[in-house]
C-alpha cells in the first residue's frame, strides 16, 4: 500500500526511513519492554478460536502472533514497511498463520468485517484519530469489539522522560516541551481518550490502568539502556541543534544514573498504560 500521500505521510515517512529500521535492528531491546503487555490485552481480549481479529500497528507481530496463538485469524497493518517484513519473517519462522500489510490504518479499507480490533501501542500516532476509530469500527461487525493499551502521561512512564531530563540540564536554554499531540502519550488523558472514542461511534467504553516495569537496554545491560533512551525520539529532538558532545556528556550522566539503580545488571523502570475495551 502507498502511503505516501496519506494523510499520515511523515508518520509514514518516520516508521519507514528512521524508527522502523531502528526497530528492526534492535528487535530483541523492543521485545524484552513490550511483552508484558501482551498478557494485559489478552486478558481483556479473550480472543476465541476462529474469530477474526485485527491488529492495528501491529509492529514487528508480537502481538499478532500472541492472539493467533489462541486460535484466532489475525490481520496485522502497519504503516512501517520495514517492520512488516520482519513480521511475516517471524510468523513464517514461527509457523503461526498471521497476515499482514503495510497500510495507513486511518485512510485505507480494512477490509472485515472484525469481530474484535486490537492494539498494542500502535494507536496514539494518527493524524485524525477521531476518524481512525471511525474506520475501526466500519471494519468491526456490530457488536464487535475494541481492545488496545495507549500509554498514560509522560510522568507516570520516567524511563521515556529519563534522557530528556538530562539532556535539559545540560543546554542552557533548552526548548519548551513539544504541545500535545499524535505522539507516545497522545492519550494520557482519559477524558481526550473517551471523546475520541465516543466521537468515533464506540460505546461501552472502559478504561483501566495497568502498571508494570518495563526492562530497558535488551541483553546489554545498562550501555544498552542508554543507548536506548538517548534514541528516543524526544531525545533525539533535544539533540539535533546541539553540540555533538552533549550526547555523550549526557550518556555519562545517564550510565551512572542506570549503573545505580540496576540489578544484576539489568534496568527496569515503572511504566503505566490504560487497558482500553469498547464495543461499536
Amino acid at each position: 500500500m502507498d502511503t505516501t500521500n496519506s494523510a499520515n505521510a511523515e508518520q509514514a515517512r518516520y516508521w519507514t526511513e528512521e524508527a522502523g529500521p531502528s526497530w528492526v535492528r534492535d528487535e530483541v531491546v523492543y521485545d524484552l519492554m513490550l511483552t508484558p503487555f501482551n498478557g494485559a490485552i489478552l486478558e481483556a481480549l479473550q480472543p476465541a478460536p476462529g474469530e477474526r481479529v485485527l491488529d492495528v500497528g501491529c509492529g514487528f507481530g508480537s502481538t499478532s502472533r500472541a492472539v493467533a496463538a489462541t486460535g484466532a485469524e489475525v490481520h496485522g497493518i502497519d504503516i512501517s514497511a520495514p517492520m512488516i517484513d520482519l513480521a511475516r519473517r517471524r510468523a513464517s519462522e514461527a509457523g503461526i498463520d498471521v497476515t499482514f500489510a503495510v497500510g495507513d490504518a486511518q485512510e485505507d479499507d480494512l477490509g472485515g468485517h472484525y469481530d474484535a480490533v486490537t492494539s498494542r501501542l500502535g494507536v496514539m500516532f494518527f493524524a485524525d484519530p477521531v476518524r481512525a476509530f471511525r474506520n475501526f469500527a466500519r471494519a468491526t461487525r456490530p457488536g464487535g469489539r475494541l481492545v488496545f493499551v495507549c500509554w498514560q502521561t509522560l510522568d507516570h512512564n520516567p524511563w521515556m522522560s529519563a534522557a530528556s531530563e538530562v539532556l535539559r540540564s545540560l543546554i542552557e536554554n533548552p526548548p519548551p516541551p513539544s504541545p500535545p499531540g499524535a505522539g507516545p502519550f497522545a492519550f494520557g488523558e482519559v477524558d481526550f481518550l473517551e471523546r475520541v472514542l465516543t466521537d468515533a461511534g464506540w460505546t461501552d467504553i472502559a478504561i483501566a490502568p495497568f502498571e508494570t516495569s518495563v526492562h530497558l537496554g535488551g541483553n546489554d545491560g545498562v550501555e544498552g539502556a542508554v543507548e536506548q533512551v538517548l534514541s528516543s525520539s524526544i531525545a533525539k529532538a533535544l539533540l539535533r541543534d546541539e553540540d555533538p558532545s552533549l550526547r555523550d556528556r549526557a550518556a555519562v550522566i545517564l550510565r551512572a544514573q542506570f549503573q545505580a539503580q540496576s540489578v544484576d545488571g539489568d534496568v527496569n523502570f515503572p511504566a503505566a498504560v490504560w487497558v482500553i475495551s469498547a464495543r461499536v
